[in-house]
């Protein structure tokens, strides 16, 4: 079986330029691009996102998010009982093992893969001139013939939105999604826009993230 975190970062380095992006901006896809691991770069954008979000300047008074929520005043009967305690003598579930871990990567880097892939395709024109033109741009990647066959299957065969976002919970996951279909494609069509548009809504990514995204990692 073919490294798919590998593949991701041939992908990003060789077909989309690894390292774009303004203020910065470009050290998710540089993580990709120079193999330094999917979920560091997840980490990268997490943090990217947050510091977006510190600097939104709040509305109508609410608290920052991850800021204390003040206490209700004395008799207002609104206190909220704090959880139960766990249940005496459940152990907490163990962590995954390496191997575990590493398969879980590797499936979360083939979705990476896959929705760049379908962003290729969100104006529903991708010829097999253009499947040509994208493998041998890989070339200079030195894809295994795995890897190519892979690729392939992918092409012709392009994930839905539905198939794409099932199972994807994760804020940091799912803005990285979000940023690799954004630095895929040109945004110049309708039918791209709405793509994305639908894209974003079914990863619950709000507009100050989705904005920040484009800016930073659009294609010009």
């Amino acid at each position: 079986m073919f490294d798919a975190e590998r593949l991701l970062g041939k992908i990003v380095g060789e077909v989309m330029g690894g390292g774009r992006g303004t203020s910065g901006g470009g050290s998710l896809l540089e993580g990709l691009a120079s193999g330094g691991g999917l979920m560091t770069a997840i980490g990268l954008g997490v943090g990217a996102f947050e510091i977006l979000r510190e600097r939104q300047p709040q509305e109508s008074g609410a608290p920052a998010a991850g800021a204390p929520v003040p206490p209700p005043p004395p008799g207002s009967g609104a206190g909220v009982p704090p959880p139960p305690p766990p249940a005496a003598g459940t152990p907490p579930p163990p962590p995954p093992t390496g191997a575990q871990a590493k398969s879980d990567d590797g499936e979360l880097a083939r979705r990476m893969i896959r929705v760049m892939i379908a962003a290729a395709h969100a104006d529903g024109v991708l010829d097999a001139q253009e499947q040509e033109a994208i493998l041998q741009r890989l070339e200079r990647a030195d894809l295994s013939g795995e890897e190519k066959a892979f690729l392939m299957k992918e092409l012709n065969a392009p994930w839905s939105i539905d198939r794409l976002v099932d199972g994807i919970s994760d804020p940091g996951v799912a803005g990285t999604m979000y940023m690799l279909a954004v630095s895929t494609i040109s945004l110049d069509t309708e039918k791209e826009r709405d793509w994305l548009d639908r894209l974003a809504g079914r990863l619950g990514l709000d507009d100050q993230v989705r904005q920040f995204i484009e800016q930073q990692y659009g294609r010009q």
